[in-house]
């Protein structure tokens, strides 16, 4: 399982927000470019960032920062946060970005993904799904637009993840909004349910990736346990900020 440490940027500046409130974001003393540099000497080979003003405005508002990041740390880098046309995911793709994740886009009209324009670059584009309610079986309300509450969005997940896969994608990122940046633990029962419904509609492999909530190495290790098919990698944010365990710790406890 991939440990992949989070860098949310916001007015150029890393910060953590509580559940995604932009009112409650802390704020660390390095820029982004040296903590991913130190990510980077703790073992990452592979680091998510967020744009959290271009999530809210829905148009990329840190490229540069992003571009400078991809150009000069050693390691692969996704990003997501207003990504929301294929002129965006190209400036990105071509700043040395590794992967690009889009939610909002693709959630509103999937069928972005069957333009002829993507399908060049449809190898390196992840659908990212944050859960806020499980509003039964197959529905969840779903966070868009940097999950502001106008962004709420009741979404199909089997009929979602049968439209993606079989255009193509084969990445796909889920958070927990509940749990994220909260120190909590991660609720492996809602992790277990919503990836059953997930696997079970997806037409060709998906590797998945989850992010929410996690506070110890015991987590990461619970994570892990819930088998091959279920995550392949974890997103860290808050805790490795606030020293709860090392990267390297990390890295060590699911290898």
């Amino acid at each position: 399982m991939l440990i992949i440490p989070a860098i949310d940027i916001m007015k150029g500046q890393v910060v953590r927000l509580a559940r995604g409130k932009f009112a409650e974001a802390t704020v660390y003393d390095q820029t982004p470019l040296e903590y991913a540099q130190w990510w980077a000497g703790e073992g990452a080979t592979f680091i998510h960032v967020v744009d959290l003003d271009g999530a809210r405005e829905g148009a990329p508002r840190n490229l540069e920062v992003v571009q400078q990041m991809a150009r000069q740390v050693g390691v692969k880098i996704e990003v997501g946060g207003g990504i929301r046309s294929i002129e965006t995911i190209q400036r990105y793709l071509e700043a040395g970005v590794e992967r690009v994740v889009l939610s909002t886009k693709i959630l509103e009209d999937a069928s972005f993904l069957l333009s002829r324009e993507i399908k060049d670059h449809l190898a390196r584009v992840s659908l990212s799904i944050d859960i806020k309610h499980l509003a039964s079986a197959d529905l969840i309300t779903g966070g868009t637009d940097g999950w502001t509450e106008n962004g709420d969005l009741l979404i199909d997940v089997p009929s979602l993840i049968q439209s993606v896969t079989q255009a193509g994608l084969s990445f796909l990122n889920f958070s927990d909004i509940a749990r994220d940046g909260m120190l909590q633990g991660p609720d492996t029962e809602k992790i277990l349910y919503f990836l059953k419904v997930v696997r079970k509609a997806a037409s060709q492999p998906l590797l998945i990736t989850y992010a929410g909530g996690i506070s110890s190495l015991g987590d990461l290790k619970a994570l892990k346990a819930l088998g091959a098919d279920a995550i392949d990698a974890v997103i860290v944010g808050r805790a490795l900020y606030e020293n709860k365990f090392t990267l390297k710790d990390a890295i060590a406890a699911v290898s």
